[in-house]
């Protein structure tokens, strides 16, 4: 199924290369699921049109190894900008 959506532009995932360019890790993934869920749940637009939905998942864990592998252990070595972004 994994592969059918992707062929069809239904999900994306965000890709960092975290240890390699060529083995980047997936830390996002974003799901189109079209009228599946909207027909399955009897969901309806304001024009009455079955509605299409879409989710978004993100790995805490992926994001965090991302982060701590980039900018080391010690986070008051971090960069002041990727600091101020995570208000740490």
């Amino acid at each position: 199924m994994a592969v059918s959506q992707l062929q069809q532009a239904l999900k994306f995932e965000l890709l960092v290369p975290l240890h390699s360019a060529e083995k980047p890790t997936a830390c996002m993934s974003f799901n189109y699921h079209r009228d599946h869920f909207g027909a399955t749940w009897g969901l309806y637009d304001e024009s009455g049109a079955v509605a299409h939905t879409a989710c978004v998942a993100f790995g805490m864990d992926r994001l965090a190894v991302a982060l701590f592998w980039t900018h080391g252990l010690d986070v008051a070595k971090w960069p002041a900008k990727v600091r101020n972004h995570l208000m740490i």
